[in-house]
C-alpha cells in the first residue's frame, strides 16, 4: 500500500503540529505509512523554514504554502491525499471547508468546530462526501487509560458509584489562561474562541472518562474568571507592556450523571479544573497535576500524576502516570505500538483501519454536546440534559 501523502495545515517550527503530531511519522512503522508532502504556514517566512527543516526529515522536498489561500492551496495539491488541520480552534471551519470539497481525508486536532454546532455543521459535510477522519483526541490512545478500562470492565472494583478528579489546565510556565500569556495565546482568553480549561483541558479529559465509564444524560457547571487580566509577553519572556481581558472560565466545576454503560449506570461525576498554578520552584512542591478516583462497590481505581513527571502531567493526552488499585500500584503494560506514543498510536491505527480505536467525528459530536451543556450551565446556573 502507498503511503498516505500529508499535508499539514499549522505545521510551522514551533507549536503543537511540530512538537506532537508529525515527529511520529518520520518514525518506523509510520514511515511506511505515512509521508509528509506539503505543509502551510501564515506567512511566507516561516512556511520557507518550514519547509527548509521538514524537507529535510522527510527526505524528499516538501511544498510550502502561505497565507489566507495557504489552505486551499494545500487541499487541492495532488500529491496531498490527506489534510492535517492544526489551527487555532475559530480557523477550524475555513479551514477545513477546502479540504472536504477537494474530498481529502482528514485529520483535525481537537477540537473539530468551535462549539457543537459548528462540529454537527463540519461532520455534516464530512459524512456528505464520505470521507475518512481523524479527531486528534490523544488520551484515547494513553496506555493508562487502557489499564483503568481493563480493570474496570473486569469488574475488579464492582458496580461504580462515582467518579472525580482534579485536573489542571497547562501550568502557569506554559503562559496560557492566566495572569501571563504569549501572543498565541492571547485568543485563548476570548471563552467566544472555543479555547478554553473546559474545552481543551476538560475537553481532552472526558475522552479518557467516557471511553472507561460511558456517557453523560446530564451536566451541571460553574466557572470563573480568577485572572480577568493578562500581561503579554513575548516568546522569549520579555514584556509587551499590554494587557488583555480574559473571559475564559481558568476555574470550572462540572458535575453530571452517566449513562450508557451497565456497570457505571447512573454514576455520579465530579470533576475540577484549574488553571494558573505554578509547577516550579517552591510553590510547585508537592502539587499534583492529576488526580482522578473512580469509586466502586468492591474497591476503587486511582490515577494520580507524580511530581516527578514534570509540568505536562496535567493532561492524559501527553503523559502515561499511576494507576492503584485498592491502593496498590498496577504496572502499565506495554506492548509494542506504545512506543509510538499516543499521537502515534493514533495514527498507526488510522492507517490500518481499526474502527474504535481512534476518536471520529461520532465521538467529536458526542463530546462537544456535552461541554456546550455544561458551559449553558454555567451561564443559566441550571441543570443541562445531554
Amino acid at each position: 500500500m502507498a503511503p498516505i501523502r500529508l499535508g499539514v495545515v499549522g505545521l510551522s517550527t514551533r507549536g503543537w503540529a511540530s512538537q506532537a503530531l508529525i515527529p511520529p511519522i518520520f518514525t518506523p512503522p509510520l514511515s511506511s505509512l505515512y509521508t509528509l508532502t506539503a505543509l502551510c504556514t501564515s506567512s511566507e517566512a516561516s512556511a520557507k523554514a518550514s519547509v527548509e527543516k521538514y524537507s529535510g526529515l522527510a527526505g524528499h522536498p516538501v511544498k510550502g504554502y502561505y497565507g489566507e489561500k495557504g489552505p486551499e492551496q494545500l487541499a487541492n495539491d495532488p500529491n496531498v491525499d490527506m489534510v492535517v488541520v492544526s489551527v487555532k480552534i475559530p480557523d477550524h471551519l475555513k479551514t477545513v471547508t477546502p479540504a472536504i470539497e477537494a474530498g481529502k481525508k482528514l485529520f483535525v486536532e481537537w477540537t473539530l468546530g468551535n462549539g457543537a454546532r459548528e462540529t454537527e455543521m463540519i461532520a455534516e459535510a464530512i459524512r456528505s462526501k464520505n470521507l475518512e477522519c481523524l479527531i486528534g483526541a490523544q488520551a484515547k490512545q494513553s496506555k493508562t487509560v487502557r489499564k483503568v478500562k481493563e480493570l474496570v470492565d473486569a469488574g475488579k472494583i464492582g458496580r461504580i458509584l462515582s467518579t472525580s478528579a482534579i485536573v489542571s489546565a497547562a501550568p502557569a510556565e506554559a503562559n496560557i489562561w492566566g495572569p501571563i500569556v504569549t501572543p498565541d495565546a492571547e485568543y485563548a482568553s476570548s471563552v467566544n474562541n472555543g479555547a478554553t480549561p473546559l474545552t481543551v483541558e476538560i475537553g481532552h479529559f472526558l475522552v479518557a472518562l467516557t471511553d472507561v465509564l460511558g456517557d453523560f444524560s446530564q451536566v451541571c457547571a460553574n466557572g470563573a474568571v480568577r485572572f480577568p487580566t493578562a500581561k503579554v509577553i513575548t516568546y522569549d519572556g520579555q514584556p509587551t507592556g499590554k494587557s488583555i481581558q480574559s473571559t475564559s472560565h481558568d476555574q470550572v466545576s462540572l458535575s453530571g450523571i452517566l449513562s450508557g454503560k451497565p456497570h457505571s449506570e447512573g454514576a455520579f461525576v465530579n470533576i475540577h479544573c484549574r488553571s494558573g498554578l505554578t509547577h516550579s520552584g517552591e510553590g510547585g512542591k508537592g502539587r499534583r497535576q492529576f488526580i482522578w478516583v473512580i469509586d466502586g462497590e468492591d474497591g476503587s481505581i486511582e490515577v494520580r500524576s507524580r511530581e516527578a513527571d514534570g509540568p505536562y502531567a496535567f493532561s492524559l493526552t501527553i503523559a502515561d502516570i499511576e494507576v492503584f488499585l485498592n491502593g496498590v500500584e498496577v504496572p502499565l503494560d506495554e506492548i509494542e505500538e506504545d512506543k509510538l506514543g499516543n499521537t502515534g498510536k493514533a495514527w498507526l491505527h488510522f492507517a490500518n483501519g481499526d474502527e474504535g480505536k481512534y476518536p471520529t467525528i461520532n465521538d467529536a459530536i458526542r463530546l462537544h454536546r456535552v461541554l456546550d451543556a455544561a458551559l449553558l450551565s454555567i451561564q443559566e446556573g441550571r441543570k443541562v440534559k445531554v
